[in-house]
């Protein structure tokens, strides 16, 4: 994601700003954890590589776009889950980076259980 000012250009990387994202999810209440799709998970095991699980990023009119999948805990109102993890996630961007929020959707892809 590109940033331009007076004295030039700064980028800040989509990993950099899925770690912050990251922090946000897991500091809100009621997130078991993050979803890790199919597809995430094999390319985890290919590549070695450590992607940020439920997490993707778009650029949409200059603007960042956040696409969060989540597994809650079994009991909370998910609609208060979601609602202060989209408030947690635009102001850790919007602080820490400076870049401007489209959107944060959340989709809700389980229930943990309590054992």
């Amino acid at each position: 994601m590109f940033i331009q000012n007076v004295l030039g250009k700064i980028n800040i990387s989509h990993d950099a700003i899925s770690k912050i994202v990251g922090r946000a999810a897991s500091a809100t209440s009621g997130i078991a954890a993050m979803a890790t799709g199919v597809v995430e998970g094999i390319t985890k095991k290919v590549s070695g590589k450590s992607l940020q699980n439920g997490i993707e990023l778009k650029i949409v009119e200059a603007r960042l776009e956040i696409d969060l999948k989540i597994i809650v805990h079994y009991g909370v109102k998910m609609q208060d889950v979601c609602s202060d993890l989209q408030q947690n996630v635009r102001e850790a961007i919007e602080t820490l980076t400076g870049l401007s929020i489209h959107t944060v959707n959340v989709r809700v892809q389980g229930i943990a259980s309590k054992e």
